[in-house]
């Protein structure tokens, strides 16, 4: 069902992993601070594992400083776990555990950010606002996501009919052997990210997250990360998730005016390719001129009005 109420009169918990994310801190608790002060009461839940920074203590500190909340310290996770897809959905279900054990299992929203440089860029609360009351104006939506600047990035969490059907690591790494990782990651990756207009309405998929994602709680509580697929092959731990949700029919959309920044890691950088592939890139920049690549994408897909 729809959730009664505005924003400001709702509870919410707010939760993340870390792993030597100290740099990016003071941002995103910039960030987190001031989506929490949207709420009549929000609470932090974070999981640090196998950090050499620092960013335990200063989340310790910060949380008993200012905020309610609690770290759950895994310690050195990567030895019992080695696979960090696997390692990082362990993390996350931690988060969903000490929720679950708390009266925070009552609360309206569940906020799920990155602690790393994606959230270490102001987030406006105007959008994040505007994605939390069109989410709750129907029972049947269960979550929203952030856009993200200069390009849509988060392909691995991504699942789309039409834009992203499939895992497009996957797809890289069983590539024919004679085709180049470049020619590869090029049509599975660079041409798959996307600028998404932030006046566009919000695209229904499967799965996505980019750094910041906005639950029903309720919704939210049903489901559990995984990092494996059923081959064993790692994937990202919020498709699992996310799908399950979806089979609970609940519905998720990214939510185009809600925007983060892109990692510069994550998008398509000249210098790591040789020159025939810069010119290959070259080309397909040149062509999306006068265009919005993506169109195609609301085309005979769900889609609804802001």
């Amino acid at each position: 069902m729809a959730i009664a109420g505005g924003i400001d009169r709702q509870r919410a918990v707010i939760v993340g992993v870390a792993r030597n994310c100290a740099r990016h801190l003071p941002g995103v608790f910039d960030n987190l601070a001031r989506l929490a002060s949207l709420y009549a009461e929000a609470r932090f839940i974070f999981a640090v594992s196998d950090s050499t920074d620092g960013t335990l203590h200063l989340i310790e500190e910060w949380l008993a400083r200012e905020h309610k909340g609690r770290v759950v310290d895994l310690g050195d996770l990567e030895k019992e776990i080695p696979l960090r897809s696997a390692r990082i959905a362990a993390a996350r279900n931690a988060c969903l555990g000490e929720i679950c054990r708390s009266p925070r299992a009552a609360y309206d929203h569940l906020i799920v950010a990155d602690l790393d440089d994606v959230m270490d860029c102001r987030v406006e609360t105007g959008a994040f606002r505007l994605a939390a009351e069109w989410l709750d104006a129907s029972a049947e939506r269960a979550g929203v996501f952030a856009n993200s600047t200069p390009r849509y990035y988060d392909l691995w969490a991504l699942r789309h009919d039409a834009w992203c059907p499939a895992d497009v690591w996957h797809a890289i790494w069983e590539r024919n052997p004679a085709e180049a990782f470049e020619a590869a990651k090029i049509r599975e990756v660079f041409d798959r990210q996307i600028w998404i207009p932030p006046e566009w309405p919000p695209i229904a998929v499967r799965s996505a997250f980019g750094g910041l994602g906005l639950y029903k709680l309720s919704a939210a509580l049903g489901s559990a990360y995984c990092g494996i697929d059923p081959q064993g092959r790692p994937v990202s731990e919020h498709v699992a998730f996310n799908e399950a949700i979806g089979r609970a029919s609940g519905q998720l959309h990214i939510f185009p005016s809600l925007m983060v920044q892109a990692p510069p890691e994550h998008l398509y950088v000249p210098h790591e390719f040789g020159w025939q592939w810069r010119l290959a890139m070259l080309r397909r920049r040149m062509l999306e001129f006068g265009k919005q690549p993506g169109r195609g994408l609301l085309e005979g897909h769900p889609v609804e009005n802001p």
